[in-house]
C-alpha cells in the first residue's frame, strides 16, 4: 500500500500507529469524562434525604406517603452515586463493571416507578416536578441508559478488565 492510500486508510494525519493509539486514547478518555460527569450529576438524587421524614405528613408540601418508596430509591441512588464514580475512575475489575450496570439498572426502575407513583399519587408542590415537570423522571432514566451504553463500550469496557487498557 503506498503512503497517500496508507494516509486515507486510516485517516490519521500522519499515518503513524502512535497517532491511532493517541486518537483511542483520546476517544476513550472522552466517554470516560462524560460517564463521570452523567454519574456526577445523578448523585444529585441524594437530595430527596431531606423530604424522606415528611412523606406522608399532613403539613403543606409534605409528599404523599406513596413517595416513601422512590424518595428512599433516590437517596440510595444518590449517595451510592459516588461509590460508582470511584469505580469508573480507578476501576477495579468485573465486580465494578457489574456494580455500575446494576447501579445504573436501578436508577432506571426507581425513575419509572417514581413516575408510575407521580401519576397515581401527586406530588404538585415538588419543586423538581414544578420546573421540570414528568420530563424529570425520563430525563434521570435516559441518563442512566447513556451512563450503560458508555460502560458497554470496548475501550470502557476493556479498561475496568484491565485488557489492552488505554492510558488515562
Amino acid at each position: 500500500m503506498t503512503r497517500e492510500i496508507q494516509h486515507v486508510a486510516m485517516g490519521d494525519g500522519d499515518g503513524s500507529i502512535s497517532s491511532l493509539a493517541a486518537g483511542t486514547r483520546s476517544r476513550f478518555q472522552l466517554k470516560r469524562n462524560l460517564l463521570l460527569a452523567l454519574t456526577l450529576i445523578l448523585s444529585g438524587r441524594a437530595m430527596t434525604l431531606i423530604f424522606i421524614g415528611q412523606a406522608g405528613g399532613a403539613g403543606p408540601g409534605d409528599p404523599p406517603a406513596a413517595w416513601l418508596m422512590p424518595l428512599v430509591g433516590d437517596a440510595v441512588i444518590g449517595t451510592t452515586a459516588l461509590l460508582v464514580v470511584l469505580s469508573i475512575w480507578r476501576p477495579w475489575g468485573v465486580f465494578a463493571w457489574t456494580t455500575a450496570i446494576v447501579w445504573n439498572s436501578l436508577g432506571i426502575w426507581d425513575a419509572l416507578s417514581a413516575f408510575l407513583i407521580h401519576k397515581t399519587a401527586p406530588w404538585p408542590t415538588f419543586f423538581m416536578i414544578e420546573i421540570f415537570g414528568s420530563s424529570m423522571f425520563f430525563a434521570a432514566s435516559g441518563m442512566h441508559v447513556l451512563c450503560i451504553y458508555l460502560l458497554c463500550h470496548k475501550e470502557i469496557r476493556n479498561n475496568f478488565f484491565r485488557l489492552a487498557s488505554p492510558s488515562p
